[in-house]
């Protein structure tokens, strides 16, 4: 039997050409999903391991989403270490979760300098994930050692920088820009007023009842007594002690006393260069709450001074969140403050956006920053006022109404209520920081209602 060898070939050899050509399918398959892959399962290093974190098998990746993004968050006058901050940013991104049916993990907080620490943070939706690195640069050890002071010490200094506030005409500078902020500062020293008055009153009793000034010697203990009780109750109450603190290391910044708070400026500026040179991320959002504008303000000059190519390769961004940088700008000695802030307005590419709102007395509403210092800017801060009740529920906003420091906190609290002003949109989000600002600064992102990213 003679076999043409065109058309009759071996059954075997048809075989293997078959399955070549599923091989080479399959590859094809497989190598689209790796193009994917992030979008399908990303590992991640949480807790010192690789986890895998499921983002929906066969979902496409939204190719304008951010993947990346380095967050530096600076807090303002308060004792929270870097493991508190984790703490409370966790609730917020529990919220997140809730709001917009994300997933979220996070490393723990990695110590990484004094008061300086990161964390990762990975987020997924239905067809986003976002990578974040979480810096907390803080000072809360600094403020400890104010807090650690005896009363007499905490009592004396307060009230030096309350008359320096007054003496140097800067609260009438409050008072003109924000009169909100002028009642905050006034009352932790309309307080010591009262209970000064008290503590003499009480001391003075035998004297002025027409009693020997024997009587003295058990009247003045006794006023101290007294005295000491009021700045427990109802002092700690409304935080006289802490706001005391407040203004005696704002005092101290102003006039440069405290060597610790200018070694910490160093330290940060050093840090963020190192982070921005290491960083791949997308984009850069450097978050400054109350008076942590402040030193966020004066990390983006100092890195502009040494490295300005490091603010020009990506888009930083610098969120200014109840500031209360004009609390020290305004004072005649900060001329150093106020140099950073025209050098980071007119001569950086950084992008300023700030938010404010009514319900909250503890930062300078209706304020413009480089207006009320007198500077012309390159682009003009981005300022937006927002409203807390269209963010929060009801019940937490009924909640911090009692209280304005809660109240000045919700600016940190994770969104309920999809609003234009979500701060775990702007920390873990696929929004890029720029567009919720500008393209969706009026109405939430655009993310569906089972938190799917349009196109």
């Amino acid at each position: 039997m003679s076999v043409n060898p065109r058309t009759d070939r071996p059954s075997h050899q048809w075989t293997l050409l078959y399955l070549g050509l599923i091989s080479i399918i399959l590859y094809s398959m497989i190598d689209a999903l790796r193009e994917r892959g992030r979008n399908c399962f990303a590992l991640y290093h949480i807790e010192r391991q690789w986890l895998p974190i499921p983002c929906g098998l066969f979902a496409q990746r939204n190719e304008m989403a951010v993947k990346k993004r380095l967050i530096i968050n600076f807090t303002g006058y308060e004792g929270l270490h870097p493991d508190a901050v984790r703490g409370r940013y966790m609730n917020s991104a529990a919220d997140f979760n809730r709001l917009w049916r994300a997933k979220t993990q996070a490393s723990r907080m990695l110590e990484e300098g004094q008061n300086i620490a990161s964390m990762q943070i990975m987020t997924s939706g239905i067809n986003w994930s976002t990578e974040t690195e979480f810096c907390q640069y803080g000072t809360a050890d600094i403020f400890d050692a104010y807090a650690a002071r005896n009363v007499a010490t905490r009592f004396a200094t307060g009230l030096m920088a309350f008359l320096d506030i007054l003496l140097t005409g800067t609260f009438w500078r409050y008072v003109r820009t924000s009169w909100r902020f002028g009642i905050f500062f006034m009352w932790p020293f309309a307080l010591a007023c009262f209970i000064t008055l008290v503590t003499v009153g009480v001391a003075l009793a035998p004297l002025s009842a027409g009693h020997s000034g024997l009587h003295l010697f058990w009247s003045i203990p006794v006023a101290l007594a007294v005295g000491r009780v009021l700045i427990r109750w109802p002092g700690e109450k409304f935080f006289f002690s802490y706001l005391l603190d407040d203004w005696a290391a704002a005092s101290d910044r102003i006039y440069g006393r405290n060597a610790r708070i200018l070694q910490r400026r160093q330290a940060f500026a050093d840090h963020l260069v190192a982070k921005l040179r290491a960083s791949d991320a997308d984009e850069v959002v450097i978050i400054g709450h109350s008076l942590g504008t402040v030193p966020a303000i004066e990390a983006i000059a100092d890195v502009w001074r040494s490295n300005p190519e490091l603010l020009k390769r990506k888009p930083v961004s610098l969120l200014a969140a109840g500031s209360c940088l004009l609390m020290i700008a305004f004072h005649p000695r900060a001329t150093g403050l106020r140099e950073d802030m025209r050098i980071v307005l007119q001569e950086t590419p950084v992008l300023w956006a700030e938010f404010q709102t009514i319900s909250d007395i503890v930062h300078f509403y209706k304020s413009d920053p480089a207006a009320a210092i007198g500077i012309t800017p390159r682009k003009a801060p981005i300022i937006r006022r927002i409203r807390f009740k269209h963010i929060h529920s009801a019940k937490r906003y009924a909640r911090a109404k009692q209280n304005f420091f809660k109240m000045h906190l919700l600016f940190l609290k994770g969104a309920q209520i999809r609003n234009p002003y979500d701060i775990g949109m702007f920390v873990q989000g696929p929004v890029a920081f720029r567009d919720l600002v500008t393209t969706y600064r009026e109405s939430a992102p655009p993310l569906d209602e089972l938190g799917k990213l349009a196109a």
